[in-house]
Protein backbone atom coordinates (compact mmCIF):
# COMPACT_ATOMS: atom_id res chain seq x y z
CA UNK A 1 0.00 0.00 0.00
CA UNK A 2 1.33 3.25 -0.96
CA UNK A 3 0.97 5.91 1.33
CA UNK A 4 1.48 9.89 -0.09
CA UNK A 5 4.21 12.36 1.16
CA UNK A 6 3.96 12.85 4.54
CA UNK A 7 5.24 14.38 7.65
CA UNK A 8 6.39 12.53 10.33
CA UNK A 9 7.62 13.85 13.83
CA UNK A 10 11.26 11.31 15.10
CA UNK A 11 11.71 10.90 18.54
CA UNK A 12 15.13 9.00 20.10
CA UNK A 13 13.15 5.70 19.58
CA UNK A 14 13.37 4.48 16.41
CA UNK A 15 9.92 3.93 14.63
CA UNK A 16 9.52 2.22 11.58
CA UNK A 17 9.12 5.04 8.79
CA UNK A 18 9.13 2.85 5.54
CA UNK A 19 8.31 -1.31 4.77
CA UNK A 20 10.75 -3.65 3.49
CA UNK A 21 10.58 -4.48 -0.21
CA UNK A 22 8.95 -0.80 -1.20
CA UNK A 23 10.96 2.62 -2.29
CA UNK A 24 10.93 5.29 -0.02
CA UNK A 25 12.40 9.09 0.10
CA UNK A 26 13.17 10.90 3.83
CA UNK A 27 14.44 13.99 3.98
CA UNK A 28 14.68 16.33 7.03
CA UNK A 29 14.73 20.15 6.16
CA UNK A 30 16.84 21.15 9.36
CA UNK A 31 18.83 18.34 11.50
CA UNK A 32 20.56 15.19 10.90
CA UNK A 33 18.99 11.69 11.57
CA UNK A 34 19.72 7.75 12.41
CA UNK A 35 18.31 5.52 10.69
CA UNK A 36 19.29 1.48 10.06
CA UNK A 37 17.32 -1.54 7.94
CA UNK A 38 16.05 -4.68 9.74
CA UNK A 39 13.20 -6.30 10.33
CA UNK A 40 12.59 -5.58 14.05
CA UNK A 41 13.32 -1.95 15.63
CA UNK A 42 16.91 -1.60 16.51
CA UNK A 43 18.23 -2.31 19.67
CA UNK A 44 22.10 -1.60 19.36
CA UNK A 45 21.30 2.81 18.33
CA UNK A 46 25.08 3.25 17.68
CA UNK A 47 24.71 0.52 14.59
CA UNK A 48 23.52 2.82 12.45
CA UNK A 49 23.72 5.70 9.57
CA UNK A 50 23.18 9.63 9.51
CA UNK A 51 22.33 11.24 6.79
CA UNK A 52 19.87 14.44 6.27
CA UNK A 53 17.92 12.50 3.22
CA UNK A 54 17.99 8.72 2.49
CA UNK A 55 16.59 7.31 -0.55
CA UNK A 56 15.76 3.11 -0.59
CA UNK A 57 14.50 0.61 -2.69
CA UNK A 58 12.99 -1.44 0.12
CA UNK A 59 16.11 -4.20 -0.54
CA UNK A 60 17.42 -3.56 2.82
CA UNK A 61 14.48 -4.41 4.96
CA UNK A 62 12.39 -2.43 7.22
CA UNK A 63 14.03 1.54 7.42
CA UNK A 64 13.81 2.38 11.03
CA UNK A 65 14.19 6.33 11.89
CA UNK A 66 15.64 8.47 15.24
CA UNK A 67 17.14 11.69 16.77
CA UNK A 68 20.24 11.15 18.90
CA UNK A 69 19.19 14.30 20.73
CA UNK A 70 15.08 15.80 20.85
CA UNK A 71 14.75 19.36 19.61
CA UNK A 72 11.92 21.39 18.02
CA UNK A 73 12.67 20.38 14.31
CA UNK A 74 13.01 16.66 14.59
CA UNK A 75 10.50 15.85 11.42
CA UNK A 76 11.10 13.95 8.51
CA UNK A 77 9.24 14.55 4.83
CA UNK A 78 8.35 10.82 3.84
CA UNK A 79 7.33 9.58 0.61
CA UNK A 80 6.68 6.27 0.07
Amino acid sequence: KLMPTQKVKLTTTPQKVAAANSPAYIQSHHNRFRFAFGPSQPTNLEASHQDMQVYTDGALGDLWAWVSYPSNNDTVIVST
